[in-house]
């Protein structure tokens, strides 16, 4: 989803709440209108409450609203109903469930469209964050350190190499995971799933491939992990992921890499093009990671 249905989808939730919470108290009144002597005290409030906006407030007629409203009291309590029941009681007491304050998104708001980027950035575990991460290399550390520097900046891109089973799944995951804390849109994606998603939309003609180069490129966060281990296409793969790279490169949206190959394995494996945004460390930290096969010391 694009940062718009993300948001819609979000705003969703928080009018279904608010609608649950004022429907709950439409069927209690419901229930109590039912009672004639209820409805009628009921109907000579909001006369009362008429008359009062349109020609001002007397002692005499604050009395009467103060009087009708203790009768609807007793009224709705003698129904076995507390009238506390008759007030919406929403989830959120700072916007009253409208995802709003002042104009801006409530912290409400802010929670739902975190967890569902979450739940549309195809995570592989979701544990994986830098407040979970056991890294105990000083280099690896210094490296989650520039990472997560790159998550809050929003320039440059991130290009992860390193020997398998060193981490690098993982710290892609925890920089989805801050980036959508930031309220960052974030994709996750292996590169063979990115490389049959490029053969299925070429196959599929122009508005398929134009499809999905729109949802690859308008995500504020791409990330790409295992880069090198997808088959190649010939016509196909590395003219999509050019595509893909430059176009957000022009628009200025990150994109983080991980890949087992060196730096060599990739200028050998993508032609110079392709190598020249993966590598580019003006607008890329190419960094390392080290040490064993996490997989195995376990």
């Amino acid at each position: 989803m694009n940062k718009q249905q993300i948001l819609q989808a979000a705003q969703r939730v928080i009018d279904e709440r608010r609608y649950h919470a004022e429907e709950k108290v439409m069927h209690t009144l419901n229930v109590l209108r039912r009672d004639p002597e209820w409805a009628s005290t009921e109907q000579q409030l909001r006369a009362l409450q008429v008359d009062i906006a349109m020609h001002g407030c007397s002692d005499s007629l604050r009395e009467q609203e103060s009087a009708l409203h203790a009768r609807l009291d007793e009224l709705t309590e003698r129904a076995g109903i507390s009238p506390d029941e008759l007030t919406p009681h929403y989830c959120c007491d700072k916007c009253n469930d409208t995802g709003y304050v002042d104009g801006a998104h409530c912290t409400c708001l802010q929670q739902e469209i975190r967890a569902i980027i979450i739940a549309d950035s195809d995570l592989p575990d979701k544990t994986y964050t830098f407040e979970n991460s056991t890294e105990t290399d000083r280099h690896n550390k210094t490296v989650y350190r520039y990472a997560r520097e790159l998550c809050h900046d929003g320039k440059r891109n991130l290009l992860l190499v390193g020997n398998v089973g060193t981490g690098k799944t993982y710290l892609l995951t925890a920089c989805a995971s801050l980036c959508a804390q930031l309220d960052k849109s974030v994709l996750y994606i292996t590169a063979y799933s990115l490389n049959n998603a490029f053969l299925n939309a070429h196959l599929a003609g122009s508005e398929s491939k134009d499809a999905l180069l729109d949802s690859l490129t308008d995500v504020d966060i791409l990330l790409i992990d295992d880069l090198g281990t997808e088959k190649k296409y010939r016509n196909i793969s590395a003219e999509y992921l050019f595509v893909l790279l430059n176009e957000r490169m022009t628009h200025g949206r990150q994109t983080f890499i991980s890949t087992n190959f060196s730096l060599q394995d990739l200028r050998s494996a993508y032609d110079e093009r392709i190598f020249s945004r993966l590598a580019d460390q003006r607008s890329t930290l190419v960094a390392q990671l080290v040490g064993k096969d996490k997989r195995l010391s376990h």
